[in-house]
């Protein structure tokens, strides 16, 4: 049972290490958070495991999950990765500390470079879908997540775009 708790745990969530993030890493670097890694890499946060994996921080997790990384609990949810936390919340993940703050999920971080953890890097693929912020990872993101929409057409579910759609129309 115990061994069941624990490969459910791996997969529920994203490696809950830490990576170096900003505009400098994500143009010059082959970490985790860079251009590099999220053309050419396949695990967590990777285009190909956007595209291809099922956990959060996967396109099908957002689409279907109910966690943080989903357009569920940008909807639902009060802590950071939600439209709630953006609108109104003070700590990372919301807008005020995007403007205001100094390390991961921050404008100031981004140009500097910051230390992120997964859940920070879950919350960060939120605010590009929802195109709360506009930097040249959301455009990657958001670029590989309408060619995915595109291949995936409703499957059994209907619109898969509207979720993304309820998710944009929040911002505004």
């Amino acid at each position: 049972m115990l061994v069941a708790a624990l490969a459910l745990a791996l997969f529920a969530t994203p490696p809950q290490q830490t990576a170096g993030w900003g505009e400098w890493e994500w143009e010059n670097g082959v970490g985790m958070l860079s251009a590099h890694h999220f053309r050419n890499g396949t695990g967590f946060p990777s285009g190909y495991e956007l595209e291809n994996g099922t956990r959060p921080g996967s396109f099908h997790h957002l689409i279907f999950g109910t966690r943080r990384g989903s357009a569920y609990f940008w909807d639902n949810g009060l802590e950071p990765g939600s439209a709630y936390f953006w609108r109104n919340g003070v700590e990372p993940g919301s807008q005020y500390y995007w403007r205001n703050g100094q390390h991961c999920l921050s404008d100031y971080g981004w140009r500097n470079g910051a230390i992120c953890d997964g859940q920070q890097i879950l919350t960060f693929q939120s605010l590009c879908v929802a195109e709360a912020i506009d930097i040249a990872p959301c455009r990657a993101i958001n670029a590989r997540l309408e060619a995915w929409l595109e291949r995936s057409p409703g499957l059994s579910t209907g619109d898969m775009s509207a979720p993304i759609t309820r998710m944009r129309e929040a911002i505004d």
